[in-house]
């Protein structure tokens, strides 16, 4: 019985992370490295915002005794924000090693994805995402303005975390947007 070991496989990260002092070299002063580890960290953080509307949205749900309506909007929210960053997360051209984008040179589209049809999917879902994430956000304003804390102070706070987190995701929606617009090497 002898014992083998596996050879280790080399992913295109580490590959091309061995290779930064050459790729460091023939750079320009103008051109820069795309941040992908804060994009990284922004997705993730609306990751974990997304989850936290969802779970208050649960809890608006069983304050109010009622569907999905007023603070219980949290619920979808918060699944489609999730499903939007871990698509993005997942279709990323830079954590499998870079490949150019084929949406065209001109498209607005060509920082969402690698292909026509990523960037189109990652559109609808981040559109549906944010205009949620602004209903929800609205509906907080509403709900802090008009609720009476004696008679319901969950729903107070609950809109109160919901505001907070909706503007952390909205936040890190327009960070994102921002980096890749700036550092897109297309």
């Amino acid at each position: 019985m002898t014992g083998r070991r596996k050879e280790s496989v080399v992913s295109d990260v580490v590959r091309t992370l061995d290779e930064l002092p050459s790729v460091v070299a023939k750079l320009t002063t103008t051109d820069t490295l795309y941040p992908f580890s804060q994009v990284l960290r922004l997705r993730v953080l609306q990751v974990v915002c997304g989850i936290s509307v969802v779970v208050m949205g649960a809890v608006a749900c069983i304050d109010d005794r009622t569907a999905l309506t007023k603070l219980g909007l949290g619920v979808p929210a918060g699944l489609v924000t999730v499903i939007a960053a871990a698509a993005s997360i997942h279709t990323s051209r830079g954590f499998g090693g870079y490949r150019a984008s084929t949406c065209g040179e001109g498209s607005l589209l060509r920082v969402l994805g690698p292909n026509l049809q990523i960037a189109a999917f990652l559109t609808l879902l981040w559109m549906a995402a944010c205009c949620l994430q602004a209903a929800l956000f609205i509906q907080s304003l509403i709900t802090i303005k008009y609720s009476d804390t004696r008679e319901s102070q969950t729903s107070f706070l609950v809109a109160l975390v919901q505001l907070v987190l909706s503007s952390l995701t909205l936040l890190a929606v327009i960070l994102v947007l921002r980096v890749d617009c700036l550092h897109d090497p297309d």
